[in-house]
């Protein structure tokens, strides 16, 4: 049982691990160097110039302790197929579950840890009072994986179902996060038709520019992806006082929005009918040009309008622009170049 539970983690944290080599590559590095010696410039200004009151840590500890229990989730490594196969060992399922438990706790420790860390200045509490701290975030975050555990083993019976929809979700999350960066295999998505937004689709004659627009819109992925990181972005500028940072991060998240839209490319290559489509071989990428250009000068607006209002100084926005501009116009280009 063990063994089996064992290989099966392995598996998953060699995936991983795979997948990190293209989230972590040399631009993306250098980018986050350049962010945490900007963050830890900011962070040290607002160390030496802060007045924080009582009230005001307070505040401080109920957001860092919130903070640290969105991390982590319970991970069982359990599969469809074993409601079936390993109903008959429930017993030594129960008790795998519980050596999950304790191993779920490690990562959110560690994110509690440095939580800990990076605020203790500001708290100025005694280490023993942060060993403290430490400990109950620790121990509410046992307790709510444990909870949740506990309600998938009513009644003396395992809630197979959703035992393995949780591990699903924790997985597919997962995935979704290095589906950021680059093209990962086993991540389902769904369509939906959105008539609402029946009106976006253009009146053309241009076969791929009609279906990757389509699939941008009825796709949760691309649609969904494109909402949250303009969101993100418009958050980043109002409430981050720093206008370099705030540029640097919404650079970042639209350089992600457009990494990621480009695997528009291939949602259709599984409709065989596209292949016998009479089109020349550069209609494809013309297409997703004129797609990218659209969705990407609607985020442009939404980020100059808010621009606008809340960075100072002005040429900050400006900058913003001119990022926007050289990702559609250049680097959409030359990650189509070699796209046959």
């Amino acid at each position: 049982m063990n063994e089996m539970f064992n290989q099966r983690r392995k598996a998953w944290y060699s995936q991983n691990i795979k997948y990190l080599r293209y989230v972590f590559n040399d631009h993306f590095v250098l980018f986050l160097m350049i962010l945490f010696g900007a963050i830890v410039v900011q962070y040290v200004n607002f160390l030496q110039n802060h007045q924080l009151n009582i009230f005001g840590k307070v505040i401080l500890i109920i957001f860092a302790t919130g903070l640290s229990q969105v991390f982590g989730r319970l991970a069982t490594f359990v599969e469809p197929a074993d409601k079936v196969f390993l109903l008959v060992k429930e017993l030594e399922v129960r008790k795998y579950l519980l050596s999950c438990l304790v191993r779920s706790l490690f990562f959110p420790a560690l994110i509690s840890g440095i939580i800990v860390l990076i605020v203790a200045p500001l708290l100025e509490f005694s280490v023993y009072l942060l060993i403290l701290w430490f400990v109950l975030l620790v121990l509410v975050k046992a307790g709510w994986l444990g909870q949740k555990l506990r309600k998938m083993q009513m009644n003396n019976n395992l809630d197979w179902s959703s035992l393995i929809a949780l591990e699903q979700s924790r997985k597919t999350a997962t995935l979704r996060f290095f589906a950021l960066f680059t093209n990962v295999k086993g991540l389902k998505s769904r369509s939906h038709r959105r008539k609402y937004l029946d009106f976006l689709l253009p009146k053309t004659k241009r076969t791929y520019e009609y279906l990757f627009t389509r699939g941008f819109l009825r796709s949760g992925d691309y649609l969904g992806l494109t909402l949250r990181l303009l969101t993100l972005a418009v958050l980043t500028m109002i409430f981050v006082s720093s206008g370099i940072v705030a540029i640097i991060l919404v650079s970042l998240f639209n350089y992600l929005l457009i990494f990621q839209l480009i695997s528009l490319r291939e949602f259709f290559d599984y409709q065989l009918l596209t292949r016998i489509y009479p089109l020349k071989k550069t209609a494809k990428n013309g297409g997703l040009r004129a797609v990218l250009f659209r969705v990407m000068l609607f985020v442009t607006l939404i980020e100059l309008i808010v621009g606008l209002i809340f960075l100072r100084p002005i040429w900050f926005v400006v900058v913003i622009l001119l990022v926007d501009f050289i990702l559609t116009k250049f680097y959409v280009r030359m990650r189509l170049k070699n796209k046959k």
